[in-house]
């Protein structure tokens, strides 16, 4: 500290007195000609003030580079194109098997059917192989919430795609809802397509990524409220 401070305090009836070595969050440290103290704040005299929190959002408004800034504003206006009904009914198909699977709780089906689902999209849409691993509980994040799923690219010159998506609750551990597992899957895939339909290096989650993949899931999620 640049100058000296000197404050008194009261310690067991008695009034003491000394310099002020350090501010800590609720309080200060004081050295007596004997001892250090650590003392609230409210029992200073002359009365001192704890320092200001450092603010969190220092380093939030981070600048964007072009590219990424360009690949933004593409994901917002981007439409995904539409599948012929005939394709439409092979996905039903696969999508009912794997509803049957989550309400049976039939892991080995839960997985094959998932990866058999988004390998028939991937044909349909001509997009690089894709590999899903299910399985497990949902994890819980810092804030309360839970991951459903996640899209992982890993490689350099030869990349490997892959998905995971949790097959339990978190909190009960009961079976995800069919309807909930496929939303999850097919957001997922969504950073796929984005990825590599529309050439974006960097996949948001925009107004458009979410019609793209809600266009999908729309036609998908009716044979599983016929089910």
């Amino acid at each position: 500290m640049s100058e000296e401070i000197r404050i008194s305090f009261p310690y067991k009836g008695e009034t003491l007195t000394g310099v002020v070595k350090r501010f800590n969050k609720k309080t200060v440290t004081v050295e007596t000609n004997m001892l250090k103290f650590r003392v609230p704040y409210s029992l200073t005299t002359p009365r001192l003030k704890p320092p200001k929190p450092t603010s969190k959002k220092r380093n939030s408004k981070k600048k964007w580079s072009a590219s990424q800034s360009k690949d933004y504003e593409k994901s917002k206006t981007a439409a995904i194109k539409p599948l012929a009904k005939s394709a439409i009914k092979i996905l039903h198909n696969t999508t009912m098997m794997l509803g049957d699977s989550l309400k049976l709780g039939d892991d080995e089906d839960i997985k094959k059917y998932s990866n058999l689902l988004l390998s028939e999209l991937n044909s349909m849409y001509s997009l690089p192989h894709l590999t899903v691993h299910t399985g497990g509980k949902r994890r819980l994040t810092r804030f309360g919430g839970q991951y459903y799923g996640l899209y992982r690219t890993r490689g350099d010159t030869q990349k490997k795609y892959s998905i995971s998506i949790f097959s339990r609750t978190a909190k009960t551990q009961n079976y995800v809802a069919p309807k909930t597992f496929l939303r999850t899957l097919i957001h997922e895939w969504g950073h796929h397509y984005d990825r590599h339909v529309l050439s974006l290096e960097n996949t948001y989650h925009t107004k458009g990524f979410y019609d793209r993949i809600n266009t999908l899931y729309g036609q998908l999620k009716e044979v599983l409220e016929k089910n």
